[in-house]
């Protein structure tokens, strides 16, 4: 996370907690790619966390520079695959569904590039105002960043799930809120923004579950009346 490393590593269990239940309410496979989003940021909250320490003069196993580029990693090379694969197999709407799965290929792409782009350019990070700023030696190009934004905040706006749509609502914020107030640091806010927003994975399953045992009450009612 942005600020600290105690907030970083508060954030990462607490997400990695909203995580395994969220995991734990999936009935079906389909359901656990999308389950897993906050325990994949808990992870990326816990490499933070770890490039706060070594930044900060801490010994770890791990140097900053992995720390770093691991975070970064996770940002340009999952998330473009993950978001849309994650949605596509829960939409319920075929049209919705078959958007999302065009972004699969266009995310594949970005997720690509952004790989090749970590390996040639690799990221460090260092601590400005708070933030930490994640920086190298050629800036990532505007057409894909483009690509990349609509492949990980577009395909939660397409559900047909409102908790979901508010996932992709408070992530799209998120980025704008970033690039307004935290220019140098926006890459690790937005990323702050977005593990915030995972919460309403949890959400969603909470009212699928409820939903399904409320049509299972209904029809045990109906069934002995």
């Amino acid at each position: 996370m942005c600020f600290s490393a105690t907030a970083s590593f508060s954030a990462a269990a607490t997400l990695g907690l909203v995580g395994a239940i969220s995991v734990g309410k999936a009935s079906i496979w389909q359901e656990r790619p999308l389950a897993a989003i906050p325990l994949v940021f808990a992870a990326q909250q816990t490499m933070e966390g770890g490039l706060w320490l070594t930044l900060g003069g801490a010994h770890l196993p791990v140097g900053p520079s992995l720390l770093a580029n691991a975070f970064a990693f996770v940002a340009l090379a999952v998330w473009p695959v993950y978001s849309p694969v994650a949605l596509a197999l829960v939409e319920p709407n075929r049209a919705r569904r078959l958007i999302m799965l065009g972004l699969v290929t266009l995310g594949i792409i970005v997720a690509c590039f952004g790989a090749m782009h970590t390996a040639i350019h690799p990221y460090a990070g260092c601590i400005v105002a708070h933030s930490i700023f994640y920086s190298n030696s050629a800036p990532y190009p505007h057409l894909m960043f483009g690509a990349y934004l609509v492949c990980t905040c577009l395909p939660p706006v397409l559900s047909s799930h409102k908790a979901l749509r508010w996932f992709g609502i408070i992530v799209i914020g998120g980025f704008i809120a970033a690039a307004l107030f935290y220019l140098r640091s926006r890459f690790s806010v937005f990323c702050f923004f977005a593990a915030l927003a995972s919460v309403t994975v949890y959400l969603h399953f909470a009212t699928v579950r409820a939903a399904s045992r409320l049509i299972g009450f209904s029809g045990d009612s109906s069934g002995t009346a």
